[in-house]
């Protein structure tokens, strides 16, 4: 086995009790130095759209009202930063959407922000429109009447907003490629081929993709699941680990057992800053 790798790059913090981390800035940046990382990239949410239903502090209809919580929070990582050894990155976890309304909103958004990176991510089923969406972990939101087949339309507009987001050149990697599959959605070999899309277009662009570790405790595998990493391995799209770390004993967690899987995939290209 390999090295195991020493930084993490997608971690959450609870700064201004709006983000959903279980721990503050302070206390992750100060773990992730304390067990030797070399770096720690802090990555909060952005989840910003005009149909965003509220369910969470951290979801925003509008951009112009989110801006000032996003620049308080990369402001506060310069403040610790300057206090520590261990190199602090900025950046956020993007919820992308393909529509022209969000792109533009959120270009001109970006505008405004100093961030060092940008990881691409995708928690929300939806309409093609956009003018309905569902965050993953709040299914019991969708609206009375939602029939199987409804459901099965929105997923596949979940597999098209990760093929869209890859091909976006607005991030730095893609987060957890089949996330939804926690919550028994986009299962079973009739999903084969989006799947496969997404392959295909992680390999063209070479864009690179997280192994995300939270999965191994949460359904007892990886995000994605192994036959997509190794593929992925196999064409050599660059790889990185990701802890996904919302509690700071997370840092790190089961890089080890991502190493060894790496090593067995013969995966050649690791991606870092």
């Amino acid at each position: 086995m390999s090295k195991i790798q020493n930084f993490t790059y997608h971690s959450h913090n609870n700064f201004g009790g709006v983000f959903d981390g279980r721990h503050s800035p302070e206390d992750m940046i100060s773990r992730a130095e304390e067990i030797g990382f070399e770096a720690i990239g802090v990555s909060n949410h952005l989840i910003c759209h005009p149909h965003m239903p509220l369910s969470h502090g951290m979801f925003f209809r509008d951009f112009n009202k989110s801006l000032d919580i996003y620049k308080r929070s990369l402001d506060c990582l310069d403040e610790i930063a300057s206090r520590h050894k261990i190199k602090v990155l900025k950046g956020f976890e993007v919820d992308f959407f393909p529509s022209a309304q969000w792109r533009n909103a959120f270009e001109k958004a970006l505008k405004e922000l100093n961030v060092d990176y940008l990881i691409g991510s995708t928690h929300f089923i939806r309409t093609a429109d956009e003018t309905l969406m569902c965050n993953i972990y709040h299914l019991d939101e969708l609206p009375q009447g939602t029939t199987p087949e409804d459901i099965d339309e929105y997923v596949a507009n979940y597999w098209e907003n990760i093929i869209a987001c890859i091909s976006s050149g607005y991030f730095d990697f893609i987060a957890h490629l089949d996330y939804c599959t926690q919550f028994n959605l986009g299962v079973g070999p009739k999903w084969d081929d989006y799947k496969w899309r997404i392959i295909e277009s992680l390999d063209r662009h070479q864009m690179p993709f997280e192994v995300n570790t939270k999965g191994i405790d949460n359904i007892g595998r990886p995000f994605p699941e192994s036959w997509i990493i190794k593929e992925l391995c196999r064409r050599q799209v660059p790889v990185l680990i990701s802890d996904d770390a919302h509690y700071v004993e997370h840092i790190g967690r089961h890089f080890a057992a991502v190493e060894e899987m790496l090593t067995q995939f013969g995966c050649q290209k690791r991606f870092k800053f």
